[in-house]
């Protein structure tokens, strides 16, 4: 896996690590860094990677080796993968369309006589 690329990591912090997973993944990280691309999707910001692998020392230098040629992307807003307002909900939909004027603005297909 170190020379897979790239790799994504999906959901870190989802799942608690033992501590034998938490030195693999640092291990991985290790002989990644600077060598191949690495892409990691969580919910958690950076200090509550301490929490999360509860190892100060280690999360140091992972953040430290993560950090140093990274861009981190925060993405603010409801989850997508919560229902979509809409007519069953009585909230407009989101184009802000209500469902009634959306049914007056839309046509019936036409027939062309046989």
């Amino acid at each position: 896996m170190s020379r897979m690329r790239p790799i994504v990591i999906d959901e870190l912090g989802y799942l608690t690590l033992k501590p034998e997973q938490v030195n693999a993944f640092f291990r991985l990280m290790e002989q990644r860094y600077g060598r191949v691309s690495t892409v990691i999707t969580t919910n958690l910001d950076y200090p509550s990677w301490y929490e999360m692998f509860g190892n100060k020392p280690l999360v140091d230098a992972l953040l430290d080796r993560l950090r140093h040629h990274c861009i981190t992307i925060r993405i603010d807003g409801p989850s997508l993968r919560e229902p979509m307002p809409g007519p069953e909900t009585g909230t407009p939909p989101v184009n802000g369309a209500s469902s009634a004027s959306a049914a007056q603005g839309a046509k019936k297909p036409s027939r062309k006589p046989a």
